[in-house]
């Protein structure tokens, strides 16, 4: 009786050429998406230099600040408010009813 068992591999065998011919087939595809993504993006700057609107470069970042800042102030805010006596002790209050009522 032989100590080494004859297991089939875990990973499948594939042949070295149908390997190749998967990735030779999906590089035109690339090259496609590739050449899709730069048209897309010439076709904005065109748009964007020749199209006789003002620019607003930085608004969008100035009001994102503002919106984060006011954010972070709301979460403050919130955050004293919950972790105050009052709010605590209606709170543990509210599930000793809760437990109570079972």
């Amino acid at each position: 009786m032989s100590t080494t068992a004859a297991f089939p591999s875990a990973t499948p065998t594939v042949p070295l050429g149908s390997l190749f011919l998967r990735r030779v087939r999906s590089v035109p595809l690339f090259g496609a998406a590739v050449a899709y993504a730069w048209l897309v993006h010439l076709r904005h700057l065109v748009r964007c230099r020749f199209g006789g609107r003002p620019s607003d470069a930085g608004m969008t970042t100035a009001e994102y600040a503002v919106g984060t800042v006011a954010a972070c102030g709301f979460a403050a805010l919130l955050y004293k408010i919950v972790t105050s006596g009052a709010v605590s002790d209606a709170v543990s209050e509210l599930i000793k009813r809760a437990l109570g009522a079972v």
